[in-house]
């Protein structure tokens, strides 16, 4: 969707335009990605927030976004808060720090578009609440794919694809894939064993 990689076959409509037709710049402006292993940079804490808004941002709106993102109490903690400088990828900050500096970014770009790819893979039980918290409030009023091995995550999905070896195995709510015996509802009986095991 990004157009990292072009379509090798059929296309992308955005509001029934094909994604080929916009500039790749005018498309990105567009789409805000939080992945899996968010990148940051050996700068500022202020300045990873920043970026992508080309600093067109005062403080009052980087920290309202990070208060959004469950992140301002945590920078606040910091020797230099929003000026402390992280290490490359931020070594120096825990993988649910990474994250929720991520989608403090993420919101203040604004996009229409959002991606969450494995958002919460690699953080622990306990980050993972408020990183829940933040994604819904940076969902609030955007169009939100959120690709997710775990079933907790796209449970409140409007309409959760199931891939299975590489194809669309079943499409549906979550309600309705749990009551069709298939591919999701074994997965979804197997992570709700798990959970139940370690409680």
């Amino acid at each position: 969707m990004p157009r990292f990689y072009e379509c090798t076959s059929g296309k992308i409509l955005i509001d029934g335009k094909d994604i080929r037709t916009f500039s790749r710049s005018e498309l990105r402006k567009q789409i805000g990605i939080v992945e899996q292993e968010p990148f940051l940079f050996s700068r500022s804490i202020r300045e990873n927030i920043l970026f992508g808004t080309f600093g067109a941002c005062d403080d009052t709106r980087v920290e309202a976004a990070a208060k959004a993102a469950a992140i301002h109490d945590v920078i606040l903690g910091f020797p230099e808060q929003y000026d402390t400088v992280i290490g490359e990828k931020g070594v120096t900050l825990s993988g649910g720090q990474k994250q929720r500096i991520v989608i403090a970014r993420t919101l203040l770009k604004d996009p229409r578009i959002l991606i969450l790819d494995d958002a919460m893979s690699s953080v622990d039980t306990a980050t993972e609440h408020n990183i829940r918290q933040a994604l819904a409030e940076l969902m609030k009023g955007r169009t939100s794919f959120i690709i997710a091995h775990r079933i907790q995550t796209v449970m409140g999905a409007d309409r959760i694809i199931v891939l299975e070896d590489g194809r669309i195995a079943e499409t549906g709510t979550h309600e309705d894939l749990i009551t069709n015996s298939g591919f999701y509802q074994r997965i979804f009986d197997l992570q709700s064993e798990r959970s139940e095991d370690h409680v």
